[in-house]
């Protein structure tokens, strides 16, 4: 998984590239932004444009697939499909399901540069921050002896 969390000093001010460390102000080598840093400033981070730039790529494409299959349609129903869980485990299972799909989109979205594809991330995100949301309370109550 491509992570931008752990950078150096050089890569996350945009100096260096993310993937290999090439050293941009020493070297004349071709770039481009694959992202944003994670701190305060979200500075674009750059990879070399052959062959580093590829690997953002396919990683975040992988990612994408990955994320489909796991999170199904994006829907106003699927907000809802928590109602009358087989279990504590299944609704766990689910939980668990909605936090990797929170944890890829965050991901992706710090690499995400086309309108269709952030609007797509943020939808995705929203329903599962939601039912994560729902999830956690309904298992919460269920450990406390409430449900």
């Amino acid at each position: 998984m491509m992570d931008f969390w752990h950078l150096s000093a050089a890569q996350a001010d945009g100096a260096a590239c993310v993937v290999c460390g090439a050293d941009f102000l020493r070297s004349p080598v071709d770039h481009v932004a694959v992202g944003k840093a994670p701190d305060a400033d979200e500075a674009h981070v750059y990879a070399c444009t052959r062959p580093c730039a590829g690997v953002v790529a396919e990683e975040a494409e992988r990612m994408a697939r990955e994320m489909r299959e796991l999170a199904g349609p994006v829907s106003e129903s699927e907000a809802s499909d928590h109602a009358g869980p087989d279990s504590d485990e299944a609704v766990l299972g689910h939980l668990m399901r909605d936090l990797q799909v929170l944890s890829g989109a965050q991901t992706l979205l710090g690499v995400a540069e086309d309108t269709a594809v952030t609007k797509y991330l943020l939808g995705m995100a929203a329903v599962h921050a939601e039912t994560a949301m729902m999830r956690s309370r309904w298992l919460l109550a269920y450990l406390e002896g409430r449900h």
